[in-house]
């Protein structure tokens, strides 16, 4: 015999929804089966805290359970056809996933048919012992999610029919997969755009270079215009991440830092004097009339 739904919640019979919502909230956090996972009576705890609250949730529910009483649940199976809870879990990604897409598995925590009493919740003419009467059984699944490319953090990507089974063989519920992705330490993600920064060295920013920089996809070449200062950016079309919501590829956005040469040798630095003669510039000439504050 079930115990009265109202006192496994430790509400009264008139407890409006918002009561039942925090009964159930507070219990269950205390008898969770992800905190006392070795603990069978915890678990049993769980199962009936839970099913009280599907019921008393349920305004169809909880008035025929008022009018009948746990008989009707028990020999009717109240609350068959319910569709099943869905299943929130988190992944960790990498930008070569976002980049590319991946298949992601990971470990469930669901309810499924039980297979003791085929979910009816009744095994040799009495309550299942397996399911305690309930028609499902909690289990912990490996299943494999399909993350499509350019996916964000902070996405959730829903799998039908991959959350907990209802009760009494009721439609099973969905899985809801959250992602969380790991910065990158050379690309810089701006939505479908990517932002990056490469060296290149004096002569190339002198004379101009045709050079090979990375991309989210592998590498693409860049043109190096002859004079290129340092902290110009490049735009390279579509060699950014595939957009999520629509066709198509975002960019690659590269910016170049000049490096000196270190470590001149006299000989060297003859050389750069030299240069200097050659090609005299006064790159601070405009500032001349900001001096004192004037405009």
């Amino acid at each position: 015999m079930r115990r009265d739904y109202y006192a496994v919640l430790g509400i009264t019979s008139t407890a409006g929804p918002r009561e039942v919502r925090q009964a159930f909230r507070r219990l269950a956090r205390q008898y969770s089966p992800d905190v006392n996972f070795w603990d069978a009576q915890a678990q049993t705890l769980f199962e009936e805290i839970a099913e009280a609250y599907r019921v008393l949730n349920d305004p169809g529910a909880r008035a025929l359970y008022d009018r009948f009483g746990t008989a009707l649940a028990e020999g009717e199976a109240l609350g068959a056809g319910q569709r099943g809870e869905d299943v929130h879990v988190s992944i960790d990604l990498d930008f070569a996933d976002v980049a590319r897409g991946a298949r992601v598995h990971v470990e469930v925590p669901r309810f499924l048919p039980c297979a003791d009493c085929r979910a009816t919740g009744q095994a040799d003419g009495a309550r299942c012992g397996a399911c305690h009467g309930r028609g499902v059984r909690r289990v912990i699944e490996p299943v494999t999610v399909a993350v499509p490319a350019g996916v964000d953090a902070g996405v959730q990507i829903r799998v039908p029919g991959e959350g907990s089974a209802g009760p009494f063989g009721g439609p099973r519920g969905d899985l809801l997969v959250s992602t969380r992705v790991a910065e990158h330490p050379f690309f810089a993600r701006k939505g479908d755009s990517v932002h990056c920064e490469v060296p290149i060295t004096v002569w190339e920013a002198l004379q101009g270079a045709r050079i090979r920089v990375p991309t989210p996809a592998g590498e693409a070449a860049l043109v190096v215009p002859p004079g290129t200062a340092g902290g110009r950016m490049f735009r390279l079309r579509g060699q950014g991440l595939p957009k999520l919501a629509a066709d198509g590829t975002g960019d690659l956005y590269v910016t170049v830092r000049v490096e000196l040469p270190a470590g001149l040798d006299a000989r060297t630095y003859e050389l750069v004097r030299e240069l200097e003669r050659l090609l005299p510039l006064e790159p601070r000439a405009a500032l001349a009339r900001y001096r004192g504050g004037a405009a």
